[in-house]
């Protein structure tokens, strides 16, 4: 990783830190529109360079105009986390797509970019990072009741939930950075036990670490801490069964949750930190009441590489990366082979107009299923087709590619609240990792997880590919679109040999 640039509320990388460390940092919002805001952050860190393949991490892309352009008939995709990558494509020349998977979308386009580099053979990827904040996510977030009005306190004994704020962030990833910081590992894992809850015993985001980690023990860990006490319960719980005694620090009491330019943020900050020194800033909280090695508020040196950064999203997404001075070891070559494809004519019903069957649970899976009536019908489509598609080992991940993402949910949603009607129970059906969420519960799979939004049917398979490459032993990849003037999904089962080559 040879360049970094961030911007949060307190200003670029160093202010930012300064502010955190000395607990002046405010959650607030970035001023200027997002896409411009994103497309200087990359060409800050390109420099007039060429870039092979740029990668927004993102939950819900520019949402204000988003909300817009879904009540518009018929809807637009303006604002989408695929439109806000296309235009800084468009704008950097190169190919680009948006990785969703909710507020672990940093660490998972970074691993996105690790792999896109190591498997496939590109020089220089970018992975930049933001959401714009509107009344869309705000009502949502505050009908789940995990808004603390008063300030997020990550970790502390006192914390009562989240406060949202707004960051950005692009990082440079570049084939053989020499003496410079490595991505030295990554890891991606799915809980399959709750869309919005997490698991108590962390035992996902146990595996994401161990996997980032790969032997390696980190010096400090920059952990997601939202501030909510189910989640931070399940970090500590994650981090006392593998990292008992290493340091924590987390940063969101300070920036606020900026949803999926968090994760990102953070890495960003810390390589920006190593930089200037290698001191980092400890957790902005005001009464530590855990059982865990927390850094206090303040400068903290002497944190020996690597540093292990995690974080979470709705439905179960782990993501967590490890920043040191080695590279990853190469792995042996594996083979991709597809097994098996099926489209929408394998979903029951009559299909009229250009629109896909909502399934029931015994048509979609066979059995009954009491929380079947929550799920949205890019939910329902995508547990029908893999189900069709299994049984699936355990350790399988899934990749879902879309143009429209949730946006069926999106409009209806936004419609109601607009309304003055707070259907909290749709809002988590809102993200375009929901589906794969409900997919990893309903089909138990607990491999790594993602949502390429505006990526071709070509960019999705090669993403499979890697993912296999890299040790996944099988991938469910889907392509829903819902919610437009013609609906369409299909499915495909794709799964890995070792010791053949690729093809």
């Amino acid at each position: 990783m040879t360049a970094w640039a961030v911007r949060t509320s307190a200003g670029a990388a160093l202010p930012s830190l300064t502010a955190l460390a000395d607990d002046v940092a405010r959650p607030g919002r970035i001023a200027g529109d997002l896409t411009t805001v994103l497309g200087d952050l990359v060409a800050e860190v390109l420099k007039d360079r060429s870039c092979d393949l740029l990668l927004l991490a993102t939950a819900k892309g520019d949402l204000p105009a988003w909300a817009e352009a879904i009540l518009a008939d018929p809807p637009a995709l303006a604002g989408s986390p695929g439109a806000v990558a296309a235009a800084l494509g468009r704008r950097h020349h190169c190919p680009a797509y948006a990785v969703s998977a909710a507020c672990a979308s940093g660490p998972i386009a970074l691993a996105e970019a690790a792999r896109a580099i190591r498997f496939g053979g590109l020089q220089r990827v970018v992975v930049v990072a933001g959401d714009r904040l509107a009344p869309f996510v705000e009502t949502g977030f505050a009908g789940l009741q995990v808004v603390d009005p008063a300030g997020s306190r990550p970790f502390s004994c006192d914390r009562a939930g989240i406060t949202l704020g707004e960051t950005a962030a692009a990082i440079l990833l570049e084939a053989g950075d020499g003496a410079g910081i490595f991505l030295q590992g990554w890891g991606q894992t799915l809980d399959a036990v709750h869309l919005t809850a997490p698991a108590r015993d962390g035992a996902g985001l146990q595996r994401a670490c161990v996997q980032a980690m790969g032997g390696a023990r980190p010096g400090v860990i920059i952990a997601h801490g939202t501030g909510t006490r189910a989640n931070d319960a399940a970090e500590l719980a994650a981090y006392r069964a593998v990292l008992p005694d290493v340091p924590i620090t987390g940063w969101k009491g300070g920036l606020g949750h900026s949803l999926g330019a968090s994760g990102l943020t953070e890495v960003a900050l810390a390589l920006a930190a190593l930089a200037a020194g290698g001191a980092l800033p400890g957790v902005c909280a005001l009464r530590h009441g855990e059982d865990a090695p927390l850094l206090a508020p303040g400068w903290h040196p002497g944190l020996g590489l690597p540093w292990l950064s995690t974080n979470a999203g709705f439905g179960g997404l782990n993501g967590a990366v490890l920043l040191g001075t080695a590279e990853r070891p190469a792995q042996p070559a594996i083979a991709v082979h597809l097994e098996n494809r099926c489209t929408d004519e394998v979903l029951v019903g009559v299909r009229g107009a250009g629109r896909l069957p909502r399934p029931s649970a015994r048509e979609a899976v066979g059995v009954a299923d009491p929380q079947w009536g929550r799920l949205d019908a890019a939910c329902r489509i995508l547990v029908a087709l893999g189900h069709h598609l299994g049984p699936w080992p355990a350790a399988s991940g899934v990749v879902l590619v879309t143009d429209h993402g949730c946006l069926e949910t999106d409009r209806r949603f936004e419609q109601a609240r607009r309304q003055g009607i707070a259907d909290h129970q749709a809002f988590a059906y809102t993200l375009p990792s929901a589906p794969v969420g409900e997919a990893s519960i309903r089909l138990g799979l607990t491999g790594p997880g993602q949502v390429l939004v505006g990526a071709s049917d070509a960019q999705a398979r090669a993403a499979v590919a890697w993912l296999i490459q890299d040790g996944c032993p099988t991938v469910l990849l889907a392509r829903i679109e819902t919610g437009g003037a013609h609906e369409s999904a299909w499915a495909e089962r794709w799964s890995g040999l070792s010791g053949a080559a690729n093809h």
